[in-house]
């Protein structure tokens, strides 16, 4: 399948994640089937766009007329058997894996052998999805975020057999309906997962062990963790930091804490040794020879200052 061929999707599951990539498809002008097991989980799945599209209508996102077509655009249904017409196919039942690989090999059954079979899982095996049908060079994980019709990434999974023609027809997608598509290998969790609940489960941990508050905990991150990172990527802030410093910092909690998470890694040890320290020294993580250190600080600054006030924190 070529992506100028892609005229109908099919969306197996109709949950939060499932009735929002339906939207995100229509508003792109696809025809899209919702598939699920009852009409009722069907009809609050519709009702349920209706109110997204009235947001993005609200908000001037879309109008009057990009609204009543996406809206006429999906069909819903509890016939998995209408996915025989579809070019793409995004499963978003829930995170059990016997189930995914159950609608996998059904689907398998029913799509022209051109569909490409894409799963919304978020932490699940794509090659072991595979594994149930007769085309794993056409199975591929998107792992979109919720909600998907407003946050454009969409991670993209290769699994062990996922073809490159098939990567390549759903990054373009993805990049056609305004997504930014990452790719991760088929490993635990991804990449939004692994570094999510790192951070989540480092939370749970301060609180259950009593060190800070749970309010305090949530200051932490609404005050400072999440502006810093709403701005720049964690590679960007070790080069803020300054890689000796994160790299003393780190050797301490391993020191102190005993826990593997904290060890140091070897790219970071290998790039003090070179001297790229990041900023300060012209190249970290990123290269910034030429670029003045002055100006690279109010550039930042001024980033945090406009982000601060959008949130009417100053």
């Amino acid at each position: 399948m070529s992506l100028s061929s892609l005229e109908k999707t099919t969306v197996v599951g109709a949950g939060t994640m499932g009735h929002g990539i339906a939207l995100v498809f229509t508003l792109n002008g696809y025809q899209t089937h919702l598939v699920d097991i009852n009409t009722k989980i069907i009809e609050k799945a519709i009702s349920e766009m209706k109110n997204n599209v009235q947001t993005l209508l609200d908000l001037g996102i879309i109008d009057n007329k990009k609204a009543d077509s996406a809206l006429k655009l999906v069909k819903g249904t509890t016939e998995i058997e209408i996915a025989k017409d579809a070019d793409f196919v995004v499963e978003a039942v829930p995170e059990r894996i016997e189930l995914k690989k159950q609608v996998f090999r059904k689907l398998d059954g029913i799509c022209p052998k051109n569909t490409i079979l894409a799963s919304n899982t978020s932490t699940l095996s794509i090659s072991e999805i595979a594994q149930g049908t007769n085309r794993p060079d056409k199975v591929i994980g998107t792992h979109w975020m919720n909600p998907p019709y407003i946050i454009p990434l969409v991670e993209v999974i290769r699994g062990d057999k996922t073809s490159d023609s098939t990567v390549d027809v759903a990054i373009n997608i993805l990049k056609k309906m305004g997504k930014e598509p990452v790719v991760c290998k088929d490993v635990p969790g991804f990449i939004v997962n692994r570094l999510q609940f790192a951070m989540i489960v480092e939370a749970l941990n301060l609180l259950e062990q009593g060190i800070a508050r749970m309010e305090d905990i949530d200051k932490v991150w609404t005050r400072h963790l999440g502006i810093r990172y709403t701005l720049m990527g964690p590679m960007e802030a070790l080069d803020n930091i300054g890689l000796d410093v994160a790299l003393d910092c780190q050797a301490y909690l391993f020191e102190k804490l005993k826990a593997s998470k904290f060890r140091p890694p070897d790219v970071l040890k290998q790039k003090v040794k070179a001297g790229e320290l990041g900023v300060k020294s012209g190249k970290g993580f990123h290269e910034y020879e030429g670029k003045n250190l002055e100006d690279l600080i109010r550039a930042r600054d001024r980033r945090f200052i406009r982000l601060l006030k959008e949130l009417k924190i100053i």
